[in-house]
Parts: structure tokens; sequence; C-alpha cells
């Protein structure tokens, strides 16, 4: 995740290697109230092609916190995971992972389609996969989504859909073109009709060798320089399972209850989201969240944020698809520094403490 907001801009972090309720019933209360107002006041949105409207394919099967026996689906990015490592961090934790977040590389066309070495590390485990997936390589010339949106690249995403599946991964969750609202990454939707575009396109053909795959729409929260309105940028409903917003401890830290406000409140905020969600028949995911340590208004060794972001999931626990608390690897804040799973963030043991606890 990079975070870059009207207010400033963090160092990239993470994936460039590559990324009831305690919180008191006053804030359970509150945020539900914000997001069915919220929810009213967002409208739904209808695609055609070619002026005849799509029908929609046969809706994956939703995630589930069975391993875990959270309500959602509970979940991790390790850095460098496997599932040993999984393994270990729900033994630390005390509940099983759900949902493992990992990525491939993204610097040519078959690191996309073909990341065989990431799906025979996962071939055959209990977790659903959450993958992040470029939408167009970062190491190819003259790639541009408005080619994509034109279908120029179908075969390369058949071709995706193929060999995912054929590695028995074919009900994995696809980030497709996450953080597309930010202005780090080589989708950026400064053209949003073009990346609905080629998001229409991209899922439509890769449904042809793995209709199962789940598609999150994944925004990063907040106003972002990439494309202020990600709405602008939205598919269309037969197109996307689940919509996603990453969301970690700054801009603003939730150290103050006024802070935690305008994460969960405040302009494109996770209220926001959620309200979205609901208004296109869709649960929220938060596919990145977690404690920060550097970066723009990092929130450090917080753990308010840790019962906060409890808080939330347990109030809208119907409305969850998964989330998944983001482990380093080399900046933000590591729960488990020096354990089995390892990675070189800073700790932040008081955070992990409540973590542990609340998990």
């Amino acid at each position: 995740m990079m975070v870059t907001t009207t207010a400033g801009r963090t160092a990239r972090h993470g994936l460039a290697a590559l990324r009831q309720a305690p919180a008191g019933s006053r804030r359970a209360l509150r945020a539900a109230a914000t997001a069915a107002t919220a929810a009213a006041a967002i409208t739904g949105l209808t695609v055609t092609m070619a002026g005849t409207a799509l029908a929609a394919p046969q809706a994956a099967a939703a995630l589930t916190g069975t391993l875990s026996g959270h309500s959602w689906a509970s979940g991790a990015y390790l850095p460098a995971a496997t599932p040993a490592t999984a393994a270990a961090f729900g033994a630390w934790r005390g509940a099983p992972l759900d949902v493992v977040t990992a990525w491939g590389n993204r610097a040519t066309w078959n690191d996309i389609t073909s990341p065989t070495w990431l799906y025979q590390r996962w071939q055959g485990a209990p977790q659903t996969i959450a993958l992040g997936v470029a939408m167009l390589p970062e190491g190819v010339p003259g790639v541009s989504l408005q080619a994509c949106a034109a279908g120029s690249y179908n075969a390369y995403w058949r071709q995706f859909g193929a060999t995912i599946a054929s590695y028995g991964l074919g009900k994995s969750v696809i980030r497709l073109g996450w953080e597309f609202n930010g202005d780090w990454y080589a989708w950026q939707a400064t053209d949003p009709a073009a990346f609905a575009g080629c998001w229409r396109q991209a899922v439509t053909a890769a449904r042809t060798t793995a209709p199962a795959l789940h598609w999150d729409w994944n925004v990063n929260r907040g106003v972002s320089a990439g494309l202020p309105d990600p709405a602008l940028a939205y598919p269309g409903d037969n197109y996307v399972t689940t919509i996603g917003v990453d969301s970690y401890d700054m801009w603003p830290a939730a150290t103050t209850d006024a802070n935690w406000q305008k994460q969960l409140n405040g302009t494109q905020g996770l209220n926001y989201w959620l309200a979205f969600a609901k208004s296109h028949g869709k649960q929220l995911a938060i596919p990145e969240w977690g404690n920060m340590t550097t970066g723009g208004n990092p929130g450090g060794d917080n753990p308010a944020y840790v019962t906060d972001m409890l808080g939330f999931f347990k109030a809208n626990a119907a409305s969850i698809a998964y989330e998944s608390t983001f482990q380093g690897p080399s900046t933000g804040g590591n729960y488990g520094t020096g354990t089995t799973w390892g990675g070189t963030a800073t700790p932040v043991p008081n955070a992990a403490a409540t973590y542990k606890a609340a998990f």
C-alpha cells in the first residue's frame, strides 16, 4: 500500500518488494447509523455494453470464517508467506487464518498470467488466497488501460484463469488493479472509463476459464491523487464480487477518538465504502489494514486502533466479506518480528497483544 492523499503522501512500503466490540457501544452505534445514512445517499450503477444490459453470472460462493470461528473471513499478509508460516500465525493468535493475502511479480505478462511458484506454494492449502493481480505489466513498454479496454489483452486474461484454475485455486479472491485511485501504480485510473472497461474485459475473459473466481474492486481509503472519485471507475455489479478498501492507521493516526472518526466517517472513509458496497448488493472487504510506524501520520504501537477495527468488523459482521491484517515486510508495524512468520518491520507489542486477545 502507498497512501497518497490531498493532505500528503508517504514512501512506498511493503508491497514494493513484491504489499461486544471492545471499541464500545457508542462507536458501534455511530458506525451503524452513519453507514445507513450514507447508503441512502449512494446510487447504483447499471453497466451496458453495445447498448445491451449484461446478465449477471452465477454468484461466487461467499467467503466464510469457518477456520477462524469469526462470522467473517479473517486473514493476514505475512512476508514471504508459506502454509507453515500461516499456520504459525494462526497458532499464535489462537485462531487459524481463513484468508492469506499474497502477490505475484508484475514485470511481464507471464508474471501476471502464470505465477506457478506462488500457485504451487498454496495448492491444497485450507485458506482462501486473496491475490493482488496487476492490471498491466510494469516492465512492458506500450501497454495501456485503453488497449485493455478494447480487448487487446483478453488472451492473457483467459490464460490467467486457466492457470490459476489448473492449480485448484479457481475460487481465489482476485484484487485486480488494487488501489487504482492512487497514483503509484501503472494502472492508476486517471482515465476511469478505461479502467472500468479494462476490468470488464479482464473479468469476462478470465471467467471463460475460471468462472468461480471472486473479483475484489479494491480502493485505497480517503481521497487519493490518482482518482479523487473512485466510483467513476466502477465497472458494474455484474463484474464485481466484493468492494475492497485498504485502510491503515495513518492519514490520520487513530490515536484519538476524533481521528478514528475521520477514518470511519470522513470523506471516503470506512463507512462510506460500506454504504457503497451495500448499495451495490456487495459485501465489504478490508484486504489490507494494520498499525503503521513510518510514513505520513502513523499511529505507531496503537492498540486502540486494533480495538476500533475489531469493533467495526463486529458491528458490521453480516456485511464484511473478509479482512486481512498486513504484517510488514519492511516498514509499518509487525505483530511478530522474530517469530516464525518473521519480517523486518518495527515491532508493535501493545497492538500485537491486543490483536492476539481480540482475534
